[in-house]
């Protein structure tokens, strides 16, 4: 056997789409067994490619039609909860299915596809109260620079299993937090601001390749003079991108300023990017539109909004987008 044809004890968790301990539990269940480690040096158990992914189609064949809450919950990119308030106001069609003696409740992914097509603002704004892309505690971020005497560049990023770890940009060497931290006195180049949200409504949509050195740049200018609490990331480091969700914001003392708004103009699925010698401004495509309305019309936009969990302002711009569409 060649070690190719084997999967770590990590790599068997994220083929199956669980987590490490559950990969502990299939070993004592019987359901995986590892193979022998001629090779030697590997943290954790090697496990036959085949076997896991024959255990991969069983496992598939036991679930139930569609996906179940928790699995909708991370396609959308939002908590349970969440999802839960959408199912409870009617938004996302679903079934409820008996699955290892126990009712559960199953949803397709067509109807989450819809869901995300027709009600994208909404689903932007609570994926913003989130906010998984920094600890506020610890007053760090996602692909924030840190530096030392011995490591000119290094960014906090996450492991397969989503805790933080540093990126040494020169070496390409990963470090846990800790040695990071204690062992390597790393330290923040700059301090991030919080700030307050933001009403106006309207986003730019940047999605930037995670690694090029213009999207660091723009991410330490973000971090260094822009409020996070009006800022929404999806990292997906799997495709290897960053989607950014800012409101309308003005970089100054910005270095090769042309240079880098085209490299943003040119990756901006929505809304507006202009620079010059030293300052980038981006702008959300959305433009205010005042209009008076009879009191019995704005009466039922309020109790609809109510009903829906969202803003008056939401539901009249529905109401114009779909009569134009």
């Amino acid at each position: 056997m060649n070690i190719s044809d084997c999967y770590t004890t990590k790599e068997a968790a994220e083929r199956l789409g669980k987590s490490v301990v559950t990969i502990g539990h299939y070993i004592r269940t019987g359901k995986l067994t590892p193979v022998e480690d001629f090779w030697g040096g590997h943290r954790g158990h090697l496990f036959e490619k085949s076997a896991v992914d024959r255990l991969k189609e069983e496992l598939n064949q036991e679930q139930p039609n569609g996906m179940m809450t928790g699995e909708a919950a991370a396609y959308l990119g939002v908590t349970r909860a969440v999802l839960q308030s959408y199912l409870q106001e009617q938004l996302i069609p679903f079934e409820k299915t008996t699955w290892r003696s126990r009712e559960v409740v199953t949803i397709k992914k067509v109807d989450l596809d819809l869901f995300q097509e027709t009600h994208k603002e909404r689903l932007v704004e609570d994926r913003l109260k989130q906010r998984l892309f920094y600890d506020r505690k610890k007053q760090m971020a996602f692909y924030q620079r840190f530096s030392s005497s011995t490591i000119q560049e290094a960014r906090l990023t996450w492991d397969t299993q989503k805790e933080w770890v540093f990126f040494i940009q020169d070496t390409g060497a990963q470090l846990s937090f800790e040695e990071g931290i204690y062992k390597h006195d790393l330290t923040p180049d700059y301090t991030l601001s919080f700030g307050k949200r933001t009403g106006t409504p309207g986003y730019a949509k940047l999605s930037l390749p995670l690694q090029l050195s213009f999207t660091r740049q723009f991410l330490d200018l973000l971090y260094e003079q822009f409020d996070l609490s009006n800022v929404y990331m999806d990292i997906r480091q799997k495709e290897n991108i960053i989607v950014l969700y800012v409101k309308d914001m003005l970089l100054n003392a910005v270095e090769n300023a042309e240079t880098l708004g085209h490299f943003l103009e040119s990756n901006a699925e929505e809304g507006f990017v202009a620079a010059n010698n030293s300052q980038i401004r981006i702008e959300s495509a959305e433009k205010s539109l005042s209009i008076y309305l009879p009191a019995d019309i704005k009466k039922k936009i309020k109790q609809a909004a109510t009903e829906q969990g969202t803003t008056m302002q939401e539901i009249s711009k529905r109401i114009i987008m779909d009569y134009f569409k």
